[in-house]
């Protein structure tokens, strides 16, 4: 039986007629298509099963597995921090050599799979980023951050591209230009364990931490822009529009609902301090996904609630919640880089083309294309020279230019075009390595040749906090006394220390000592105080922490 719809004669099933020959060929060429992928998607499903099944049966070697990681991690931390290392990166080692024993990387469903992994784990990153930056310490530097940001990694973008085209010849301007997008940002979680334990001096810390967490937004947009011309899309003069809208909407929506969230949490009548962080790890998904939903940059949205959030007098709580998205952001780079390592094929770094391509651009990129363009643009705004070059040099890379690579992988409709990106993937994977290790071992001397690497300060054995629901208008901190500053020597009540900063005990060697006026304050004491924080610069001067 037929039915007639619009005029075209259909059947019973809803398909229309074939009358053709070519109709008939091409109802043909379906079904083989379909025969053809069907068992292999049936047996990548049997394998995904089998693999959970085999999981569940070996728990308990599972879980071995897993805090041999955690505690080899946790234990590394010191050591790769003394090296100049991330941590984290010894993780992808670990990700190749189980990923290659295991089938691991179907278990993930590919790059797709890894890369929404990838994306959960920075956005975890970059709420603590934004949750412990004071604003109040970054307010003179955020036209130079966010200006390299946006304008620095397009510039690094077009420098990184152009070498790639001298390199290789053969390759497109849209294919270098993807390439030079995947590398122009730094990793935020590379260069925050980086400068973790370095004092430098003017706003070099502040610059990179800030540029940093601000960056990773505006590479995603051009590795997506750039990836769809590669694909055959032409540029149009109405991209820009739109990559302006997702920057700006990204941080209007962060901090709409950053504001609106300090608001609630303020008026929220609970004294467990263990629910605070939930509502946090709640807030950034939520910000992540309206933003997303609403086609801006949901990673900036992240960063911008965090930093409302983490900057709002009403946080309760921060201490507790500042450590706990401390400890989960480590967590996060371990996850993310250990994905990473998983599809990697090792096969591929034994091509000498590979490793050679992906070392030389490193090396490019961290002593010629950044420094050329990140210098001339602070430069612009008046930051000395010697600290311009730090900040040029300390562009650490990580596992966002990996994440970032996925993005044409996932768009690529072929195998050809698969297997062909995978090359790319090898070379900016060899680059990621190499671009952590040069400048991330080297920090130390060349902030010490720039003359920006303060010496160290010893620091105290004990730590204090108070866990406060209520934010208070002064804080507990412990500084130790440093040989030759305004204090050592002196008797407390011939100190002069101002009226606003109460000394509560001292600490000398393994014991305590009541604070008096005859209290005696030696080199090395470990002095608790409590003092509000606009007077931490002045206590740091006396304790001689900072010059005078």
């Amino acid at each position: 039986m037929h039915r007639r719809r619009n005029g075209e004669r259909r059947t019973d099933f809803g398909n229309p007629v074939l009358h053709s020959e070519h109709d008939r060929r091409k109802k043909r060429r379906v079904a083989y298509r379909y025969s053809a992928t069907a068992p292999a998607l049936a047996h990548a499903a049997h394998g995904r099963r089998s693999m959970l099944h085999s999981a569940v049966n070996n728990l308990p070697l599972v879980l071995i597995i897993c805090g041999l990681m955690l505690a080899v991690a946790a234990l590394g931390t010191k050591m790769a921090m003394r090296i100049g290392i991330p941590t984290a990166l010894g993780f992808i080692g670990v990700g190749m050599l189980i990923g290659g024993q295991t089938d691991l990387r179907m278990l993930l469903q590919g790059y797709e799979g890894a890369y929404s992994i990838g994306n959960i784990a920075l956005a975890l990153i970059l709420f603590y980023g934004g949750l412990s930056t004071d604003v109040r310490k970054v307010r003179g530097i955020w036209l130079p951050s966010i200006t390299l940001a946006t304008v620095g990694v397009l510039g690094v973008a077009g420098v990184t591209a152009y070498i790639i085209r001298i390199l290789l010849p053969s390759a497109p301007w849209s294919v270098a230009l993807m390439m030079g997008a995947v590398l122009g940002s730094t990793d935020a979680a590379s260069v925050l364990q980086i400068l973790a334990r370095e004092r430098l001096s003017g706003r070099v810390r502040e610059i990179v931490e800030l540029e940093s967490g601000l960056n990773d937004p505006m590479a995603f947009i051009l590795v997506a822009t750039f990836t769809s011309v590669a694909m055959g899309s032409s540029f149009e003069v109405t991209t820009i529009p739109t990559i302006m809208w997702q920057m700006c909407a990204g941080a209007l929506i962060g901090g709409a609902i950053g504001w609106l969230s300090s608001l609630a949490i303020g008026a929220f009548e609970e004294d467990s301090p263990e629910i605070y962080p939930v509502i946090t790890i709640a807030l950034a998904l939520l910000a992540y996904g309206i933003a997303e939903s609403l086609h801006s940059s949901g990673l900036l949205a992240v960063f911008m609630t965090a930093l409302t959030l983490g900057n709002s007098a009403d946080l309760p709580f921060r201490s507790t919640i500042v450590r706990f998205h401390a400890s989960l952001a480590y967590l996060a780079q371990i996850v993310m880089f250990f994905v990473l390592g998983v599809l990697v094929i090792p096969e591929s770094l034994l091509d000498i083309r590979v490793m050679a391509s992906g070392t030389l651009i490193a090396l490019i990129l961290a002593f010629v294309a950044r420094p050329l363009v990140i210098t001339p643009l602070l430069l612009l705004f008046r930051i000395p020279i010697r600290e311009s070059l730090a900040v040029s040099w300390l562009g650490l890379r990580g596992a966002v230019p990996i994440i970032l690579m996925m993005i044409p992988l996932t768009a690529a409709r072929t195998s050809n075009g698969q297997q062909n990106l995978s090359r790319a993937f090898a070379v900016v994977f060899v680059c990621v390595v190499v671009g952590s290790i040069i400048p991330g071992s080297t920090v130390r001397w060349v902030m010490r040749l720039l003359r920006v690497r303060l010496p160290p300060i010893p620091r105290p054995s004990t730590t204090i906090d108070m866990i406060t629901k209520t934010p208070l208008d002064t804080c507990m901190m412990i500084m130790v006394v440093q040989p030759g500053s305004a204090i050592d020597g002196k008797y407390l009540s011939e100190a002069k220390l101002p009226g606003e900063i109460t000394i509560a005990l001292v600490i000398r060697g393994a014991r305590t000592h009541r604070v008096r006026g005859d209290t005696r304050l030696e080199a090395g004491d470990e002095v608790a105080m409590s003092l509000p924080e606009r007077m931490v610069p002045i206590a740091q001067v006396l304790f001689g922490e900072l010059g005078e």
